[in-house]
């Protein structure tokens, strides 16, 4: 966890920690596809369209259904106590606000109008995740009258996606040399593939977030990932998650900042 929290139980603790690497997955996933969608637009093509109705018909699929779910259990929830009404309002009118962007994304008349909505809805939706995870979780996992493990079970079920524990340092083994994990260690960035700096990403929710944005890659497609570190770890897990899926570039090995290259085969 990025943070300190009190918890009824131990149930209660993991539960927020599941649904907190579930947000930075989908945080890393938006991040990569409003970038692929930005870069399309900077290319001055018609790509824009085709990076923009992935972007949509992802959204619909991983955010909108999900926020829905979330607002008839979680939020609803936290709106029966005093200590997290506000808050919980506040989020839901977040999720109109969001949705309202949604839609101005798909009907977008120009790639200029598009990529400036897909930016605006990566902003309200990493506001909407720091919300729910950093303020109404540690509220409801402290709060003895409420079962977060059940509302995020009934949220799951609704939505068919529940949490992942995707951040696993502690079972990652730290590798040496200079190709490990099947890198090509080239120095030619190739294609301009969307961009992911992850060195502002808090550690505990790090990993998730690459996690979402790979997921979010299609085979024959990449992304360059920007690290405050040699994410060798990361790699590791990125081979066990993916099973050699991803070939890995360096296009920078430190020492402010390493910079990878992921392609999906």
């Amino acid at each position: 966890m990025s943070n300190v929290m009190f918890t009824s139980n131990e149930a209660e603790a993991e539960v927020a920690a599941e649904i907190e690497q579930n947000y930075a997955e989908r945080c890393g996933a938006m991040a990569a596809k409003v970038e692929a969608l930005v870069a399309a637009v900077s290319r001055q093509d018609e790509s824009w369209v085709t990076a923009r109705e992935d972007l949509n018909s992802w959204a619909q699929a991983s955010v909108t259904s999900a926020l829905r779910a979330e607002a008839a259990h979680i939020l609803t929830a936290a709106k029966q106590l005093e200590k997290s009404r506000a808050l919980a309002e506040a989020i839901d009118a977040g999720s109109d606000v969001l949705a309202s962007l949604f839609a101005d994304l798909a009907g977008a008349a120009d790639a200029v109008r598009a990529a400036g909505s897909a930016q605006a809805a990566r902003s309200v939706f990493d506001l909407h995740a720091d919300n729910v995870t950093t303020r109404l979780v540690p509220l409801l996992a402290g709060e003895s009258s409420v079962s977060l493990a059940k509302l995020w079970t009934q949220t799951s079920a609704d939505t068919g996606a529940g949490g992942k524990d995707a951040d696993a340092d502690s079972a990652a083994s730290e590798q040496t040399g200079d190709c490990a994990h099947s890198c090509t260690c080239g120095e030619s960035a190739g294609p301009e593939y969307p961009e992911l700096d992850v060195r502002t990403v808090p550690h505990a929710i790090r990993h998730a977030t690459v996690f979402g944005a790979l997921d979010s890659v299609s085979a024959g497609n990449g992304m360059v990932l920007f690290a405050p570190h040699d994410p060798l770890p990361l790699l590791t897990q990125i081979d066990q998650r993916y099973s050699g899926g991803f070939s890995v570039d360096y296009l920078q090995r430190g020492p402010e900042a390493w910079r990878l290259k992921f392609v999906r085969a």
